[in-house]
């Protein structure tokens, strides 16, 4: 398109009525708009002899949010076409967005980036700030194993600036029943359940990907409103995000329960094996010998499973062509007379005809030893 034909239309565009923008958009944009002007004035000046001719006539300021609005709403196509219009400065600064790509793309798991691509994520768009800081929830996934979410720091003072945002998220100190300084809630009433981190790295610096609601005994609607509170370190007032949670499943298969296996004094059998192209689960659980409490059970069970005089045993999934599953997150708790387990994993690659599962604990020494009167096989439907 000339120079002449593009000028004409901006100014007929310039005429035309502008369409009310969601209320969402409309403030996620002012502040867009103002960085991407900033580093666009600067681009303009150093834009390279062929591009002397182009006028520095800037665009009008709705018709700039209206593109931007469009490239985080539609995608590549929309950025694609908006690229031929704007200074390599401005269309560097885009590209760096972090609407621009998914972080579920960018540092999720394997599971996380087939959920994207399947359309299977839900943008949430939230931001909340509190003395300084403000934190940002943008996309989330629940396929019924896992809930994760994109949690990402925005803005910051300079004193919070210095200490890393994973070490402000994930440092010790919270206060009683605060969890990683993260609570759920489903619903209204607080779920008891660990969580996993998983950090942006070089693509999203600034954002975490929280995984959770995956506990052994929790029962987790498929529909639900979340509030999530996060508490920031050396921060007394937590970050309080609430929103809509739908279950999003891509091929899903559940097995069991499975036959209990019996050795010193363990009785193991999996309770529930979770399979889809997003993500894997495996439940299970450990009885004693019959009448036994989980006091009972701990006592009978020899020092050789324990650390630090406490039962722990830990479990990995293994196809039929020896490939392992990728750990996501794992939990356990004892109650009345059954140690709960709850393990997630990145979904396999292809679905297996078998999946093998290896149970283990650390020894003293730091090594990683197997149970194999434990293992079990389960075929896969």
């Amino acid at each position: 398109m000339s120079q002449q034909r593009l000028e004409s239309r901006l100014a007929d565009l310039q005429e035309e009525t502008l369409p009310e923008l969601p209320e969402l958009v409309h403030l996620r944009m002012e502040e867009t708009y103002r960085i991407i002007s900033e580093k666009d004035e600067a681009g303009l000046e150093a834009a390279s002899e062929h591009q002397g001719t182009l006028r520095r006539k800037r665009m009008p300021r709705w018709l700039s949010r209206v593109m931007i609005s469009a490239a985080s709403v539609a995608g590549g196509l929309v950025l694609l076409i908006s690229l031929g219009f704007i200074s390599p400065a401005m269309a560097e600064t885009l590209k760096q967005l972090p609407f621009m790509s998914s972080v579920f793309q960018l540092a999720g798991d394997s599971g996380l980036r087939k959920a994207n691509e399947a359309g299977l994520t839900t943008n949430v768009e939230q931001t909340v700030t509190l003395d300084g800081m403000t934190l940002r929830v943008s996309e989330q996934m629940y396929d019924g194993s896992r809930f994760s979410v994109v949690l990402t720091r925005v803005e910051a003072k300079e004193d919070q600036k210095k200490e890393g945002w994973w070490n402000l998220l994930t440092q010790g100190g919270q206060p009683a029943g605060g969890i990683n300084n993260i609570e759920f809630y489903v619903n209204g009433k607080m779920v008891n359940t660990g969580f996993g981190f998983a950090q942006g790295g070089a693509g999203a610096p600034d954002s975490i990907i929280v995984s959770a609601l995956d506990g052994p005994n929790l029962q987790i609607p498929d529909q639900f409103d979340l509030t999530m509170l996060v508490l920031i370190n050396g921060m007394d007032e937590r970050f309080r995000f609430e929103f809509p949670v739908s279950k999003n499943t891509l091929g899903d298969l559940v097995l069991g329960p499975g036959e209990f296996k019996v050795h010193d004094h363990i009785h193991l059998r999996y309770t529930r094996l979770e399979l889809s192209q997003t993500s894997t689960r495996l439940l299970t659980e450990i009885k004693g010998d019959p009448g036994a409490d989980i006091k009972a059970i701990e006592e009978a069970i020899p020092d050789k499973y324990k650390n630090a005089g406490t039962f722990m045993i830990w479990f990995e999934l293994w196809d039929d062509h020896g490939q392992k599953a990728v750990v996501i997150s794992g939990s356990g708790n004892g109650k009345g007379d059954t140690f709960s387990y709850s393990m997630v994993f990145e979904p396999f690659e292809n679905r297996p005809e078998s999946v093998i599962i290896k149970s283990f604990f650390t020894s003293k020494d730091g090594g990683k030893q197997y149970i194999p009167e434990l293992e079990m096989t389960v075929p896969i439907q």
